[in-house]
């Protein structure tokens, strides 16, 4: 039951993002085979975004040396985590999994919107997102409840997941 609603969770955060890239303040309908085939994307999208660094510093440690390698590692991936939220906007404006997978036009957005703008929201909401649950973990101690924890960082997931598209494509729509 959890991984079904994890996926219409990220499927609907697909229609957020392509609310926010369209400037809209309107809430998307709910769509329950839109969401899930929304969230197949999203799943094919991440799964290349997230693969394509490993193999990259794979052979980058076969050729370079050791020292080097983890940094290099590093670098990568965090290039290709801003990508990755630049091709789900990729996804969210066209619709097309081919669109989000083309990894050149998702660096040309980055560079259109400008690599510090990207990172620097990106940064902010995942402060957001730690300090909230850092937060959740304060109450959850004070209160000793394990239903009250369990209920907390289920709605304040699911917002915060939400928070975050709606910025990345408020952010998306700047280019």
């Amino acid at each position: 039951m959890s991984l079904v609603m994890f996926f219409l969770t990220q499927g609907y955060s697909l229609d957020i993002l392509r609310q926010s890239i369209q400037k809209s303040d309107q809430t998307p309908s709910f769509n329950i085979s839109r969401q899930l085939s929304n969230s197949r994307k999203i799943l094919v999208v991440n799964i290349v975004y997230f693969i394509l660094p490993s193999i990259i510093s794979f052979f980058l440690g076969l050729i370079l040396q050791l020292w080097i390698v983890p940094l290099l590692g590093v670098f990568i991936s965090i290039i290709f985590f801003l990508a990755t939220t630049m091709a789900e906007c990729r996804l969210a404006k066209t619709g097309k999994l081919l669109n989000a997978l083309n990894i050149v036009g998702t660096i040309r957005d980055i560079n259109a919107i400008g690599f510090e703008k990207v990172f620097v929201t990106i940064l902010t909401i995942s402060i957001v997102m730690i300090m909230s649950v850092i937060a959740v973990l304060a109450i959850s101690w004070y209160f000793s409840s394990q239903i009250l924890t369990s209920v907390l960082i289920g709605i304040l997931g699911v917002y915060l997941l939400f928070f975050s598209k709606r910025a990345m494509g408020l952010l998306y729509s700047e280019r």
